[in-house]
């Protein structure tokens, strides 16, 4: 009994499974026939365009991010201890303001040890210019009174300067975009406390072509737009063109921008230049209708003897519905820019409408 009812199992799986198969493949026959495929005997009606010149003035847009007009980090020139600190983190700053008051106590002492020892150079100085006007002193022991009175004064002149050192001022006005300080903190010589930024004005940092770079000028004007700010456009003027491209064979132009408090554009926000080339330029031009392939590897079909014959390019700037081909075409070649779908390579073809 139980070897019966394993064969009948395997049977009717094996029929369910050949039922299957059969089932599949002549869906996919169906399927097939369904499927349009060009008949390469007989022509497709399509429609084409001459490739052309054509005069343009093709205009730029670049994009990039603003840095600040100046930027300056506070180093002290001394260390010591902080009494007093005149900032706080964002806080905006202006040019002369106290930043930090470092503690003084220990040059005081030394000013006033300095300045002790000076009235005793002082009067053995005196004491001496009389006994040698009397030549009761030799010239060599008044010079050295003399040299002594003067390095007692070098002394003072030394401690006073020190203590310029002791009040940090800001060397500019702008914004606490770093604050590495806190009252009774130590600091150091030579150890950063503070970053001052200054976007009163900013500039807005682009890469420019090598085929574009040659009419950029310093001082010219030029429209700019930040992305924080999508509704407006700013007047820019070419601060910086650089001399010396990158790798990659682009150059480096700072265009500056004035802030206002209405719309302030912050340091390390993205913007857009637009630039309009002033010199017109004999471009290849197709309809974008005509391109297929991929954005990496454009391609178009071209016709010849009645053939449509894909073809790779390069493609250049878009300029309203046609696009510039760089590399591929020649002038007045034919290529198909309607019924694309239908085409292959190879596949015969015939002008739509005759």
């Amino acid at each position: 009994m139980k070897k019966s009812t394993i064969v009948i199992a395997i049977s009717m799986v094996c029929a369910f499974g050949i039922f299957t198969f059969l089932t599949l493949r002549k869906n996919k026959e169906e399927l097939n026939q369904q499927v349009y495929r060009a008949d390469p005997n007989k022509a497709v009606f399509i429609t084409w365009e001459a490739v052309t010149k054509k005069q343009i003035n093709p205009a730029y847009t670049f994009t990039g991010s603003f840095e600040p007009n100046k930027e300056v980090q506070i180093i002290p020139e001394r260390g010591g201890k902080v009494i007093q600190a005149g900032i706080e983190l964002g806080d905006f700053i202006s040019k002369g303001k106290l930043i930090a008051h470092l503690d003084n106590e220990e040059l005081k002492l030394q000013l006033q040890d300095a300045q002790t020892q000076l009235e005793d150079a002082t009067r053995t100085f005196d004491r001496n210019k009389i006994l040698a006007s009397g030549e009761a002193l030799t010239q060599n022991a008044f010079e050295k009174s003399e040299l002594a009175l003067k390095g007692a004064q070098n002394r003072i002149d030394v401690f006073k300067k020190q203590m310029t050192y002791l009040n940090i001022f800001s060397p500019m006005s702008g914004y606490v975009t770093s604050k590495n300080f806190e009252l009774g903190s130590i600091v150091s010589p030579g150890m950063p406390i503070a970053l001052i930024t200054d976007i009163s004005t900013v500039k807005l940092n682009i890469l420019v072509p090598e085929n574009a770079v040659t009419q950029f000028r310093e001082g010219a004007t030029i429209k700019v737009s930040c992305d924080a700010y999508p509704e407006r456009q700013f007047n820019g003027t070419i601060d910086y063109i650089a001399v010396k491209a990158d790798d990659s064979k682009n150059f480096t132009v700072k265009i500056k921008v004035t802030n206002s408090s209405s719309t302030l554009i912050r340091a390390g926000m993205f913007g857009k230049a637009y630039f309009k080339s002033t010199a017109p330029i004999n471009a290849l031009i197709i309809n974008r209708n005509a391109i297929v392939g991929s954005t990496k590897q454009p391609q178009v079909y071209v016709i010849a003897n009645g053939v449509a014959i894909l073809k790779n390019i390069t493609l250049g700037r878009i300029i309203e519905d046609d696009i510039e081909v760089l590399q591929g075409l020649a002038e007045g070649e034919l290529v198909a820019n309607s019924g694309l779908v239908n085409l292959t390579n190879g596949i015969q073809v015939a002008q739509a409408g005759k």
